[in-house]
C-alpha cells in the first residue's frame, strides 16, 4: 500500500466539490471515495444529477467504462438513480465484482428484481429474464424498458474475489474477462463496473481489460501509465499492493497465446497445426508461469508436510487454502487433516474432493469423510492388486457379496457391472453412530482399470471420456449429492487428470470452446503438481478431441466457428 501511494497519485487530487453539495453528499458511502467534477456521470430526470460514479477512459476509447459504488438503498433509495444512469448511458453490460455480503458485512444490495419478476425503478421497467450460475460467476439477463424503447442488459457477476484481496488464481478472472467482450451489444457504450467502493477490484479489472487490449494491439504495455490515467478519472483505482501485483500476474496469462480458448469446430485443425513441437513449447511456457501461493499458504504446506501418519510417502501435501477440514469423529490417531482438497468444476464450486487413497490405518477416517461430505459417487484409480496392497493402500469395500466392517461402518456391495475399462459398483454404507442411531447411504463406485501403472496416461482417451460421461450421468440421476470423491495413490497424478478432463468436457459441452492451459492452471492452484509431464498434457487434448468425435452430428453442427 505504501509503494502504491509513493508511485502513483494518491487520494483526491482534483476538484470534487459537486459530491459535497447538500442533497448529494448522502449518495456517497466511503470517506474519500468521491467522483471528480469533470469525470462524474451526470443524471437526468432525477431530483439531483449526482451519483457516485465516474467515467473511465479505455484503450483508445473515451468513456469506455463507468466505475461505480455498489448500490445501497441507504444512499440511492429505490435504486432508481442507478437504473436511470444505466438507461441514460445506454449501458448493455454490467460487471459486478462483489458479493452482496462478505465477512458478515453488507457490500452491496440486490438492485435488481427477483428471477422471473419485474420491477419499476423510477421510470425504468426491469424484467429479470434468466440466470445461469457457474462456479466462479453468475450470468443474468434483463430486459430494460423506458417509454416505448426496450433494451437488453447483460449482468456478469464474478463471485470469487474477496474484498481488498485477490482471487485464489488468475485464471478465473481472465476467463471471466474474455466473456465480457464476447457478450453481444448494440450501442458500443460504456461497460458499467462496480464492486463495493468502485475503486479496488473495479480498478484492477478495468486495468486488466485496458492493458490486455493494449498488449494485443501494440505488442507492449505500460502498467504504471494505465494506473495513473485511471486515477486521473477516479481516485485510488487499484487500492492495494496485492491487487497491483495480481494485475501483473494476470496480464502474463491474459497476454499469452497459449491461454486463448479454441472453438470445438477448430480443435482438430488446431491439434494438427500444433504438432509435437508446438505442444512442447506450450508445455514449457506453462511450466514457467506458475502461480506462487501466498506466504501463509507456503507455511501451511510445510506444517502439514510434517504431520506424521496421515500421508503415503511422496504424495502432494496441500496447504490450508481449499483443503478439507478435519473430519468429525475421527480416530485418536488420525492426522490433523486428510490429504484432500476441493476442486471446482465449470458450473459448481467444490464439485470434486480429491483425496489420497486411504492407508490401512486410515480406512475408517476415509469412510467417515465419505459419509460426512454426503458423497454419492466415488471414482477410484486404485485397482485391487497385490502391488497396491504392498504400498499400504487400505480396502474400504468388500469383494463379492461379503460385508466389510471397519469401526462403526459396515460396507456391502449390492450390485456390480463390468464395462471392460471400468467396474461400476453400488455400495451400501451403514454408519452406526456413537449416540446409538444409525444411517445408511448408497454410493456409486467407479473403478477405472484401463491404466497400465507403467504408463503416464490411460490406454484410451475414448474409454477415459466414457468414464467421465458415466460419472456425469450418475450425478444427474442423484439428488442431494455431495462432491465426487476422486482418489489415487498420491492424491494428485491420476485424480487431477480426471478433474481436468472432466472440466474440459463440461466446458466444451456448454461453451463449445476450451483452453486446456487455463484449465490445468486452475486445477494447479489447488494441486500444484497436476499434469507434470508432456504425456499427460497431450492426453488432455486427445480427450477433448475424443469428446468432440463422440457427440452426435446435430449437436456438433450447432457449434459455431470463429
Amino acid at each position: 500500500m505504501v509503494a502504491l501511494k509513493l508511485k502513483f497519485p494518491y487520494g483526491l487530487t482534483r476538484s470534487y466539490s459537486d459530491s459535497q453539495k447538500q442533497g448529494n453528499i448522502q449518495r456517497n458511502r466511503y470517506k474519500g471515495i468521491y467522483p471528480y467534477d469533470d469525470t462524474r456521470v451526470k443524471l437526468r430526470d432525477c431530483e439531483t444529477d449526482y451519483i457516485n460514479a465516474s467515467f473511465i477512459d479505455g484503450y483508445k476509447k473515451r468513456h469506455a467504462y463507468i466505475a461505480s459504488l455498489g448500490p445501497m438503498s441507504k444512499h440511492l433509495g429505490d435504486f432508481s438513480p442507478f437504473w436511470e444512469m444505466i438507461w441514460l448511458e445506454k449501458v448493455e453490460k454490467i460487471v459486478m465484482l462483489t458479493n452482496l455480503v462478505e465477512d458478515g458485512k453488507d457490500k452491496c444490495e440486490q438492485y435488481w428484481p427477483g428471477l422471473g419478476t419485474s420491477k419499476i425503478y423510477g421510470k425504468v421497467h426491469v424484467l429479470f429474464q434468466s440466470e445461469d450460475e457457474y462456479a466462479e460467476f453468475t450470468r443474468r439477463e434483463f430486459t430494460v424498458t423506458k417509454g416505448n424503447e426496450t433494451r437488453q442488459l447483460h449482468h456478469l457477476h464474478f463471485t470469487c474475489w474477496p474484498d481488498k484481496d485477490i482471487p485464489d488464481d488468475v485464471t478465473g478472472i481472465i476467463e471471466f474477462r474474455q466473456r465480457v467482450p464476447n457478450t453481444p451489444d448494440q450501442f458500443d457504450c460504456p461497460v458499467l463496473v462496480h464492486c463495493s467502493a468502485g475503486v479496488g477490484r473495479t480498478g484492477t479489472y478495468i486495468a486488466l481489460d485496458i492493458l490486455t487490449k493494449e498488449g494485443e494491439s501494440e505488442g507492449s504495455i505500460h502498467i504504471p501509465g494505465c494506473v495513473i490515467n485511471m486515477r486521473l478519472d477516479r481516485a485510488n483505482m487499484i487500492q492495494t499492493m496485492n491487487q497491483y501485483e495480481f494485475l501483473h500476474r494476470a496480464l502474463v496469462s491474459s497476454l499469452s497465446d497459449i491461454s486463448k480458448p479454441i472453438r470445438g469446430t477448430r480443435f482438430r485443425q488446431y491439434i494438427n497445426q500444433m504438432g509435437e513441437e508446438g505442444f512442447n513449447r506450450q508445455f514449457q511456457e506453462m511450466q514457467t508461469v506458475l502461480e506462487k501461493p501466498p506466504g501463509y499458504e507456503m507455511q501451511a504446506t510445510e506444517r502439514n508436510n510434517r504431520i506424521k501418519g496421515g500421508n503415503i510417502p511422496l504424495t502432494a501435501i496441500p496447504g490450508d487454502r481449499n483443503r478439507h477440514c478435519r473430519i468429525l469423529d475421527s480416530s485418536p490417531r488420525a492426522p490433523e487433516c486428510m490429504n484432500a482438497v476441493y476442486i471446482d468444476s465449470l458450473k459448481a464450486r467444490n464439485r470434486f474432493l480429491v483425496v489420497q487413497s486411504p492407508m490401512k490405518e486410515t480406512v475408517i477416517d476415509f469412510l467417515t469423510l465419505l459419509s460426512q461430505e454426503k458423497c454419492t459417487c466415488v471414482v477410484s484409480f486404485e485397482p485391487s492388486t497385490d502391488k497396491q496392497k504392498k504400498q499400504n493402500v487400505g480396502l474400504y469395500y468388500p469383494a463379492g457379496n461379503h460385508v466389510l466392517k471397519q469401526g462403526m461402518f459396515q460396507v456391502s456391495c449390492t450390485k456390480q457391472e463390468n464395462y471392460g475399462y471400468c467396474t461400476k459398483r453400488l455400495l451400501t454404507i451403514k454408519h452406526n453412530e456413537p449416540n446409538g442411531q444409525s444411517s445408511e447411504r448408497e454410493v456409486t463406485h467407479f473403478e477405472f482399470n484401463a491404466w497400465d501403472n507403467t504408463s503416464d496416461v490411460p490406454m484410451s482417451s475414448k474409454n477415459y471420456v466414457d468414464l467421465i460421461k458415466r460419472v456425469d450421468a450418475n450425478l444427474r440421476e442423484t439428488s442431494n449429492r455431495g462432491p465426487v470423491l476422486v482418489h489415487c495413490l498420491d492424491g494428485t497424478g491420476k485424480s487431477a487428470l480426471f478433474c481436468i478432463v472432466s472440466i474440459l468436457v463440461e466446458k466444451m459441452k456448454i461453451d463449445q470452446e476450451v483452453s486446456v492451459v487455463n484449465t490445468i492452471r486452475k486445477v494447479r492452484s489447488r494441486r500444484t503438481s497436476a499434469i507434470p509431464n508432456m504425456a499427460k498434457f497431450e492426453f488432455c487434448h486427445e480427450c477433448v478431441l475424443s469428446y468432440i468425435k463422440s457427440i452426435d452430428y446435430s449437436q456438433y453442427s450447432n457449434f459455431t466457428g470463429v
